[in-house]
């Protein structure tokens, strides 16, 4: 997400019979699946809340980007949201997502209050379970992201594609709708670790994506997250700020997203391969432009 995609928010399912499109008695209906999504969704960064839309008001001054592509959703598979706005007031204080067109938005703090320009990024995982009710194919649905203001408000929804990988990519659903690397596994499992001031040593899990968003790795440990964007699967890397703050969707950057919320991006550095092994170094600046130091640390991909 874009790019995808520790206070865990674990909500009981109660399933129902719905529309069976596919005749195998499972759901298929995009409304069900969404809201199964929904219900299956647990949030894995801190602070996670709630928000009934029907009960605040509106701030059409801030636009949530609307990202590109089609992002693929694996059944117990750590995912990140990284949601992008511009906010002219700087008054952005969390970033939600939706699953489908109506309930309630999850939003997660962020501490992005005076920046115009910013990324609120999360990690969030689908039950390992889901597919068990569901029809067993590629699922097209909306998530919808918001953006909420220091006065309690939201955005207008901003529409990213998602594809709910049930189906295996021979399936006929799943043609022209997720690319077939989609449907390897993440690697996950490996390890990694990192030294930056505001956080000091960190040594965490790894997650890495595939190369149809560019490539991305995260290493996480108790709320702390470093995020690499399209560092691909070899060669290296300069790393700028353009990717958040100019809207360059080719770009390879550094977010680092602290268990505080304080975030901070690279505006300088590089990255290399080295078979499955990542290793960077990188100046940094909070969301604002404030330097902030340099991180260096690598990651192994499993």
């Amino acid at each position: 997400m874009k790019k995808i995609f520790m206070l865990a928010l674990s909500i009981s399912v109660l399933f129902i019979q719905c529309k069976d499109d596919e005749g195998d008695g499972l759901i298929s209906d995009p409304i069900e699946v969404a809201n199964q999504m929904n219900a299956n969704l647990t949030i894995l960064s801190a602070g996670a809340f709630t928000i009934d839309p029907a009960t605040v008001g509106t701030d059409n001054t801030v636009i949530v980007d609307t990202p590109t592509g089609v992002a693929p959703i694996m059944a117990g598979q750590t995912m990140t949201n990284q949601i992008s706005f511009n906010a002219p007031n700087g008054n952005v204080n969390a970033v939600g997502m939706r699953f489908g067109t109506s309930g309630p938005i999850t939003f997660v703090p962020v501490n992005t209050n005076g920046a115009t320009n910013a990324t609120g990024t999360f990690d969030f995982v689908i039950d390992s379970n889901i597919c068990e009710n569901l029809s067993q194919i590629c699922h097209d649905i909306k998530c919808y992201e918001f953006a909420q203001t220091s006065a309690g408000n939201i955005t207008a929804g901003s529409i990213r594609n998602v594809a709910m990988l049930c189906g295996n990519c021979d399936e006929p659903s799943c043609a022209g709708l997720v690319d077939p690397s989609d449907c390897d596994t993440p690697g996950g499992g490996g390890t990694g670790s990192f030294n930056f001031g505001p956080t000091g040593s960190v040594s965490g899990a790894v997650f890495c994506s595939g190369t149809t968003l560019g490539g991305t790795m995260s290493i996480s440990d108790n709320g702390t997250q470093l995020i690499l964007v399209n560092i691909g699967t070899s060669g290296s890397h300069n790393f700028t700020s353009d990717y958040y703050l100019n809207g360059c969707g080719s770009c390879s950057s550094i977010q680092i997203t602290t268990s505080s919320g304080d975030t901070y991006i690279a505006n300088g550095g590089s990255g290399s391969w080295n078979g499955n092994s990542y290793s960077f170094n990188a100046s940094m600046q909070d969301i604002i432009g404030n330097g902030a130091g340099s991180v260096s640390g690598s990651g192994t991909c499993q």
